[in-house]
């Protein structure tokens, strides 16, 4: 039941969540020492966090994974399970229900703020945004996806936040009003050169240089934001929660020249599955196959792609500086986490996120720093983005009496590395686009089973084929394996009320559907 508790104040922690977009998880040196792209900044607060090794998001799209980080419920419960407006998705505005995020600490006595993307509507007045003129223009001509929507939609300050509203998408955010105000007032203009390539429907690989000042970007701008909602919670006498949300480094990859230079020559090499054959994998992920088969288009995207990864990293630095500097810091929660990875030219060529339920896009980076002093350590727990909700919350003196959704507080993992702990996760996925395909990705700690509607199935030996390269579903020899396997994961779906286990246990011909 939710409801408001009388919480002891001297007990409670100020709390930050700082979410990126799109974000592989090896592009982090913490995970991935030997990474090209380098992360100082995070490595560094690796060191002082729970690092979670194999945190999987509940969605490979960005409104329903960011959906569960705000309400603790898998997709097909929020019904956000596409993009906002896009085929395949039920809701295409968050509902301001008492379960949200920011209504939970509102009512534990927290003062909340938001600044960055947020992709969850384009709130109640449609007009001021560019996709949501988009849609008042298709209703003109009687298309009726967004009628239920047309006076209704919630934007953070709708629903307790403090701070900005991004209505939509916001291709990176660099045309919003507030970021071109912001340019205004400091006397910065903006300039990007070398962008490209021209792009067709369905592309997702779109890059340009940023040569004008690091105080005229996008992820600058938004730990300016960040700075000043920090400082603005604070004179209300209230413990804080602070929600930074990047836009990157999803694609357009604008970097930095002084970031750029560190990579421009740089050779980056092949992904172990980039040159796997199409032949291999369910027909549905060619909507994710880039037609270029030549691995240097890939290594220009990951120049620029993780240029912006280490210009971000540098801003959540200076965040972490100004924390320290105003003795915010160690007393602090902080959390760090993406909404989904990003294929970026693995399995032969896929870019973008969706449809595929590969560990690029699906397994996500996730640290936990606590309050006070710590020494950090990797955690190999099978967690997920509801688990995000569950923790902040937790971390915010509210009990699981009171509800964490579908999420599991994480905060254990601090002071007990071997805690119980289930050894199952799942995905959804729903397509993106328009063309939806009905998936879920059923991980335990050895194998991963994907199940792909009316494609192919897949089935992965994570321990002997980490870069899923070898698909094991159609294998005679592991027939008995995957057969018990569908039906633990019937079992989850039950136990979870996952809307489709019936669909999935006729089409598989188990359980009461059983031959």
């Amino acid at each position: 039941m939710c409801k408001d508790v009388h919480r002891n104040e001297e007990k409670m922690r100020n709390i930050i969540f700082i979410c990126t977009d799109q974000h592989r998880k090896d592009s982090i040196g913490a995970y991935n020492p030997g990474s090209v792209c380098k992360t100082p900044w995070l490595d560094q607060l690796a060191k002082e966090s729970v690092v979670f090794d194999n945190a999987y998001t509940t969605c490979p799209v960005c409104s329903p994974a960011r959906c569960s980080m705000q309400t603790g419920l898998f997709p097909s419960k929020t019904g956000m399970e596409s993009n906002q407006y896009q085929t395949g998705s039920r809701s295409h505005e968050l509902q301001d229900t008492p379960y949200l995020l920011s209504r939970r600490l509102e009512g534990a006595g927290y003062t909340m703020g938001y600044t960055g993307k947020w992709h969850l509507g384009f709130g109640k007045d449609k007009k001021s945004s560019v996709e949501g003129n988009i849609l008042l223009e298709r209703m003109k001509r009687g298309y009726m996806e967004g009628a239920a929507y047309l006076d209704y939609g919630t934007m953070p300050t709708d629903v307790g936040y403090i701070g900005d509203d991004f209505p939509g998408h916001g291709n990176g955010g660099w045309a919003y009003p507030q970021f071109q105000d912001y340019l205004k007032e400091r006397g910065l203009t903006l300039s990007i050169i070398n962008e490209g390539p021209k792009r067709r429907q369905g592309d997702h690989s779109y890059w340009g240089e940023v040569v004008s000042p690091i105080e005229s970007t996008i992820e600058y701008y938004l730990v300016e934001r960040a700075i000043a909602l920090i400082e603005q919670m604070q004179k209300m006498g209230k413990p804080f929660f602070l929600n930074l949300n990047f836009w990157g480094p999803h694609e357009p990859y604008f970097a930095p020249k002084e970031f750029l230079d560190k990579y421009r020559n740089t050779p980056i090499p092949e992904w172990k599955s980039f040159r796997e054959k199409a032949e291999t994998m369910p027909r549905i992920y060619e909507m994710l196959r880039r037609p270029e088969v030549d691995w240097s288009f890939f290594e220009n995207t990951l120049r620029h792609y993780y240029a912006c990864v280490s210009h971000i990293d540098g801003q959540i630095g200076r965040l972490m500086t100004y924390l320290k500097e105003k003795g915010l810091y160690e007393d602090a929660v902080i959390l760090f986490s993406a909404d989904h990875g990003d294929n970026q030219g693995c399995h032969g060529g896929l870019e973008n996120k969706s449809y595929s339920m590969y560990d690029d896009t699906t397994n996500i980076p996730l640290f936990l720093k606590p309050a006070g002093a710590y020494q950090g350590y990797h955690q190999r727990a099978l967690v997920g983005t509801c688990d995000i909700y569950a923790t902040i919350l937790s971390q915010a003196g509210i009990t699981a009496e009171e509800g964490y959704g579908d999420g599991r507080d994480l905060s254990g993992f601090i002071e007990n590395p071997n805690q119980p702990w289930s050894g199952e996760i799942v995905t959804e996925g729903m397509g993106a686009l328009d063309v939806v395909v009905t998936q879920r990705m059923y991980r335990n700690e050895k194998y991963k089973y994907v199940f792909n509607g009316a494609d192919r199935d897949q089935l992965f030996d994570m321990e002997e084929d980490p870069y899923e390269m070898k698909n094991l579903a159609e294998d005679p020899e592991y027939a008995e394996l995957l057969l018990q396997l569908k039906n633990r994961f019937a079992d989850w779906m039950e136990q979870n009320q996952d809307p489709i286990r019936a669909g999935f246990c006729k089409l598989n011909r188990i359980k009461e559907f059983s031959l």
